[in-house]
Formats: structure tokens, C-alpha cells, sequence
């Protein structure tokens, strides 16, 4: 859970608790090797519970699950 914690303080760069879209960008081009808005708006569109527009930690984990396993 730590370093799920480090891995989501990496990618949030402006420290407000959330991954915005285009730290998502970064984010799935680092860890998915996959470039474009296109994935990064599909995970968003399905990791976004509370639809904000960005990804908060709890979000992150449920992302990290299926996809970094």
C-alpha cells in the first residue's frame, strides 16, 4: 500500500490529492507504455466514480488493480 501511495504522489505533480487529465496522460504513458488521449480518457471514463474529472487515491487503487497487476 506504501509504495502504491509513492506511485500515486509521482504522478499527482501539483500535490492537490487528485490526478488531474493530463497527469493521467503522464501517468498511463509511463506505466501502460501507451501514448495519446485515447486511453487516458477511457480510464478516466472508467475509474472516475464520482465523476470529477480527475482521480482521486481510492480511484487510483481500483485503477491500479487491473491494470498494474
Amino acid at each position: 500500500m506504501e509504495k502504491l501511495e509513492e506511485l500515486f504522489e509521482f504522478f499527482d505533480k501539483n500535490s492537490d490529492g487528485y490526478i488531474s487529465k493530463m497527469e493521467l496522460i503522464e501517468l498511463v504513458e509511463v506505466l501502460l507504455n501507451e501514448k495519446g488521449l485515447g486511453k487516458s480518457s477511457k480510464i478516466l471514463q472508467e475509474f472516475d466514480f464520482n465523476q470529477d474529472n480527475k482521480i482521486d487515491f481510492d480511484e487510483f487503487r481500483a485503477f491500479a488493480r487491473e491494470h498494474l497487476n
